[in-house]
């Protein structure tokens, strides 16, 4: 059964119809690729690191598809005997695609980058917005919009991606610093900076060492007198062994008595 479904497969094959792949077929039909992006979207707002890294990942490989180079049309787009190749993507679609992804994925991006929850994947965040920016900029203005629509940003440092739009693909970490240099005032700080607190109780001298105006119980009880008892208990031993105890005496001279010849 296996050999006749292989000799059909072959049979096809040999009549010159193209069979996409699965990752072609879906981008293809808008029905497929609508659901998909927004879900994937919506992971890179996940607070799950491990699948917002995924999801990043897979959208910095789909940019290219939907950029001009990456959807050839026209003679280019057509199969053999001049048929249109069904795993082509539409033009209306990938001018869909591409807006949507300039506009809402890209805010998605900028907004888990601000997001301190995210530093460990703000390098993934940049490469995509990067992509973004050198794949979709000759074609549509929207992704530089977006960008230059948040405050406190030097335009002069997104106008540095435009060397690479002739080679997107080329020079990528480069492409990644210029972003998180042009983001770096919305730059989200790691946990371990979040967790700083000011410190109680210190007092800090004109040396820059810090001391403790409060001292553990410990210490307190070794700062106080012995209690009365005790100092009961040393004047007993101290007439028992000759000597004379004063009321006023520490203990200690009962002790030293008891060397007296």
């Amino acid at each position: 059964m296996l050999k006749s479904q292989a000799q059909n497969v072959d049979e096809h094959n040999e009549s010159g119809k193209a069979y996409p792949s699965l990752r072609k077929f879906c981008l293809a039909h808008q029905e497929i690729i609508e659901p998909l992006l927004l879900f994937c979207m919506h992971g890179i707002r996940m607070r799950d690191i491990r699948c917002c890294g995924m999801v990043l990942r897979l959208f910095i490989s789909l940019v290219p598809e939907f950029s001009s180079k990456g959807n050839p049309t026209g003679s280019d787009a057509q199969g053999a005997g001049g048929a249109v190749d069904a795993s082509r993507i539409s033009p209306e679609l990938a001018s869909a695609v591409r807006e949507y992804i300039s506009s809402d994925v890209m805010r998605a991006c900028v907004t888990s980058f601000h997001e301190p929850y995210f530093v460990d994947v703000q390098k993934e965040l940049a490469s995509l917005i990067a992509t973004i920016v050198v794949y979709y900029s000759p074609i549509t203005p929207t992704p530089v919009n977006v960008l230059l629509a948040l405050p406190n940003v030097n335009p002069a440092e997104l106008e540095r991606l435009n060397a690479y739009v002739p080679k997107p693909a080329s020079h990528t970490r480069q492409q990644r610093a210029i972003v998180m240099e042009f983001l770096k005032d919305f730059k989200g700080v790691s946990v371990s900076e979040m967790g700083k607190l000011s410190k109680t109780g210190v007092d800090h001298s004109s040396s820059g060492r810090s001391k403790r105006t409060g001292r553990s119980k410990m210490a307190q009880g070794f700062m106080t007198s012995a209690p009365a008892t005790s100092d009961a208990a040393g004047r007993k031993r101290a007439e028992a062994a000759g000597g004379r105890a004063t009321p006023d005496n520490d203990g200690l001279e009962g002790i030293s008595n008891l060397f007296e010849g």
